[in-house]
C-alpha cells in the first residue's frame, strides 16, 4: 500500500495534457512533414536531409546528458522541472519556425542553414523543453497510479496535436499555394498553439516540495548519477522501447506521405489514414484507458497494445493498395498505440523509483533522458534509414512519377515498418517485472524516509 498522498486537481491535470500537446509539435513536424517539405517543396535531396538529421544525433547523445543534469541541480522557487517550460516557450516557437524558413541561397549554404536550425529547435529546445515536461511526471505525484493517469491525459493532448499537423498541414499548404510562404503560414499557426500550450502547463501544473517526494536537495554527482543509472536494467528497457516507437512514428509518418503520392495517387489520403490513426488513439485514450491502467498494469497495457499494431496492421498485406483496408488497419493501428503510449512515461516514471530503491539516489532528469534520448537517436537513424533507402532506390522529389524500384522500395516500409517496431516492443514487454515489484519498492522506500526523519 503506498503512503497517502494530496491528489492532482483537475487543473494541474489539464496543464500535463496541454504540455503534451506542445512537446510532441516539433516531434510530428520532423516525424511527418519535415523532409517532405525539404525535398517536395525546397527540392533538396532526400539522402542530403537524411545525412543531417543522422549527424545531429551526434549533438543529441550530449544534448539530452547535458539536459539531465542541468534539471537535476535545479532549484528554484518553481521546482526542478517547471521553470524549464517557461524558459523554453519563446525558442520553441522561434526553432519551429527557423526550421521552415529556408533562405533561397546554394544548396550548400540551405544545407547548412537546415543543419543548425534543426539542432537548435531540436537537439537544444526540444530536449531541454520535452525532458523538463517528462520529469515532471514524477515531481507531480509520487502515486503510482497517478502517474499513469497524468501520461494518459498527456497522451490524449499529444494525438490531438499529432492529427492537426497530419491531417492539415500538406492539404492546408496546398490550398495556400503549396509554396514555402504557404507553409510558413501553416507552421506560424501552429508554433504559437503550441507555446500557448507550454505556457499552460508552466502556470497550472504545480510539483510537489522535495521533502514530500522523499528526496535530498543535494545536487547528486554526475558520474554518481551515471554509475547508478547503469544498474538500472528498467531503464534500458525502456530505452529501447522508446527508440523502437519513434522508429515507427518516423520511418512511417515520413514515408506515408510518398506513398499515398506515388502509389495510391492521391497526397491527400495522407489525411485520412493520419485522421484513423490519431482518433483512434485519442478516443481510446479518453474512454478505454484510464478504466484500463489500474486492472491491467502497465506492462500487460503495453504487451496488448503492441500485439494490436502488429496484427492489426498485418490486414493491409491482402490489399495494400485498398483505402478501405488502410483506414481499417490505421485504426487498428491507433487502438493498439494509445495503450502504449499512454503508460510509457509513467514506467519510465517507475523506473525513477527503483533507481531511487536500488541506489538510494533519485534523479529524474538522468532518468527521464531515456525519453529524449530514445526520441531523438530514433527520429536520427529512422530518418536516415529512409533517406538512405529511397535515395539508393532512385527517388527524386521533384519527380512527377517515381521509378518502379522507387515505389516498391516505398510500399516495402510502408509495410513491413509497424510489424517489426511493435514486435520488438511486445518481446521487450516478455523481460519487464517491474509492475508486480513497484509496491513493495515504494513501502521500502516509505520506511526509509521514516527512519531518516527519525535520526
Amino acid at each position: 500500500m503506498n503512503p497517502p498522498q494530496n491528489k492532482l486537481t483537475l487543473r494541474a491535470r489539464a496543464g500535463y495534457m496541454c504540455g503534451g500537446a506542445a512537446q510532441t509539435t516539433i516531434v510530428t513536424l520532423i516525424n511527418v512533414v519535415l523532409t517532405y517539405f525539404y525535398t517536395n517543396v525546397m527540392g533538396i535531396n532526400i539522402a542530403k536531409v537524411a545525412l543531417i538529421m543522422l549527424i545531429s544525433r551526434l549533438f543529441d547523445g550530449a544534448s539530452d546528458i547535458i539536459a539531465g543534469v542541468i534539471i537535476d541541480r535545479t532549484h528554484s522557487k518553481y521546482g526542478k522541472a517547471r521553470p524549464w517550460l517557461l524558459r523554453m516557450a519563446l525558442p520553441h516557437f522561434v526553432g519551429l519556425i527557423a526550421m521552415f524558413a529556408v533562405p533561397p541561397v546554394s544548396e550548400f549554404a540551405q544545407l547548412i542553414y537546415i543543419f543548425v536550425a534543426y539542432n537548435f529547435a531540436n537537439t537544444i529546445v526540444n530536449t531541454m523543453a520535452g525532458l523538463a515536461l517528462s520529469s515532471l511526471n514524477s515531481l507531480m505525484t509520487r502515486d503510482p497510479v497517478e502517474r499513469s493517469q497524468l501520461n494518459a491525459l498527456r497522451q490524449f493532448g499529444a494525438p490531438v496535436m499529432e492529427l492537426a499537423i497530419s491531417a492539415l498541414t500538406i492539404p492546408v499548404a496546398n490550398r495556400l499555394g503549396g509554396d514555402q510562404r504557404a507553409w510558413l503560414l501553416v507552421i506560424l499557426c501552429f508554433s504559437a498553439i503550441a507555446t500557448l500550450c507550454y505556457l499552460l502547463c508552466f502556470f497550472w501544473a504545480k510539483e510537489t516540495a522535495p521533502e514530500e517526494r522523499g528526496e535530498s536537495t543535494e545536487a547528486v554527482p554526475v558520474g554518481k548519477a551515471f554509475r547508478a543509472l547503469l544498474r538500472n536494467k528498467y531503464w534500458f528497457i525502456c530505452l529501447i522501447v522508446w527508440i523502437m516507437a519513434t522508429f515507427y512514428l518516423t520511418i512511417s509518418g515520413t514515408n506515408l506521405s510518398y506513398y499515398c503520392q506515388y502509389l495510391m495517387h492521391n497526397v491527400n489520403y495522407m489525411s485520412v489514414l493520419t485522421t484513423a490513426e490519431k482518433l483512434s488513439t485519442i478516443v481510446l485514450t479518453a474512454i478505454a484507458v484510464p478504466f484500463m491502467i489500474p486492472r491491467l498494469g502497465k506492462r500487460n497495457m503495453m504487451l496488448a497494445g503492441a500485439c494490436v499494431v502488429t496484427v492489426g496492421h498485418l490486414i493491409t498485406l491482402a490489399a495494400p493498395l485498398n483505402l478501405t483496408v488502410a483506414t481499417v488497419a490505421a485504426v487498428l493501428r491507433g487502438a493498439g498505440i494509445a495503450p502504449c503510449f499512454a503508460v510509457l512515461f509513467a514506467m519510465i516514471a517507475d523506473c525513477v523509483e527503483y533507481g531511487h530503491w536500488k541506489s538510494s539516489l533519485r534523479t529524474e532528469g538522468v532518468i527521464f533522458c531515456a525519453a529524449t534520448v530514445g526520441q531523438k537517436f530514433g527520429q536520427g537513424v529512422a530518418s536516415a534509414i529512409v533517406g538512405g533507402l529511397l535515395d539508393s532506390a532512385g527517388y527524386d522529389g521533384l519527380a512527377a512519377v517515381q521509378t518502379a524500384t522507387a515505389n516498391t522500395m516505398i510500399s516495402r516500409i510502408y509495410l513491413l515498418t509497424p510489424a517489426l517496431c511493435f514486435g520488438v516492443i511486445a518481446l521487450l514487454m516478455l523481460f519487464y517485472k517491474l509492475d508486480k515489484e513497484m509496491p513493495q519498492i515504494m513501502l521500502d522506500l516509505e520506511a526509509r524516509k521514516q527512519k531518516e526523519a527519525l535520526r
